[in-house]
């Protein structure tokens, strides 16, 4: 018997406005309503609980916006040429589509193994801020990129409390226009530990409310854009 042919797609959308509020569960689950509106016959997964084979990116963190939350799902039929339209036009505010890229063949690592390091924008609110301004700023940057430890406290799954060590899990820092920007390891593969930008952020600053922080792209292990 012939397979069917399957048709592989790859999605980057932005996650604003009131969407940074909702969690990556209902991050995923609102992908998947749109998806059934817009009535894909989208490929399952084999065994006894089939599910449509969609791959996300990494977690993002209530609170923060991104410009490139990735989509990786398959169908049985190309999609149709206005999908782009119907798609925005089914999803709440806050959610547009960046890029559309078909492929025959999508990297087969799942996203959270494809992805190794994201870009970040922490905008600064001057207005709500009464302790940083840019040349304190500029000494916090230049101490933690001169120093070896960025010390972070965990809980294991066991519960046992454990300092670690995440220095190799910031690639660059720095400030441009009023912004913190910086790169830090994300997703599920490597030697490097993944690291959160909220948890950086209150390393650095103790406050983060004065910041809005946003994820503006990913990169693969050789950091080159996704």
């Amino acid at each position: 018997m012939q397979s069917k042919k399957i048709y592989k797609h790859r999605l980057k959308v932005t996650k604003k406005d009131e969407l940074r509020f909702i969690s990556h569960l209902d991050w995923q689950n609102l992908i998947l309503k749109v998806f059934r509106r817009l009535e894909l016959k989208l490929v399952l997964s084999e065994g006894y609980s089939k599910m449509p084979k969609v791959s996300y990116s990494p977690a993002l963190p209530i609170f923060i916006e991104s410009e490139c939350e990735l989509i990786n799902f398959q169908t049985y039929e190309p999609l149709a040429d206005n999908f782009i339209q119907e798609f925005e036009k089914y999803s709440p505010n806050g959610i547009k589509i960046v890029s559309l890229v078909e492929q025959s063949e999508i990297e087969p690592k799942s996203l959270e193994n494809y992805v190794q390091w994201a870009l970040y924008e922490a905008k600064i609110d001057f207005e709500k801020n009464y302790i940083y301004n840019l040349e304190k700023i500029r000494y916090i940057i230049e101490k933690c990129l001169s120093s070896d430890e960025l010390l972070i406290e965990k809980k294991t799954k066991k519960g046992i409390e454990k300092i670690v060590n995440y220095r190799n899990s910031l690639k660059s820092l720095e400030i441009k226009d009023g912004c913190l920007v910086f790169v830090l390891k994300t997703g599920q593969s490597g030697e490097i530990s993944s690291l959160r930008a909220d948890e950086f952020l209150k390393v650095l600053f103790k406050d983060i409310s004065v910041f809005r922080i946003k994820r503006i792209n990913f990169f693969d292990a050789e950091m080159r854009v996704i």
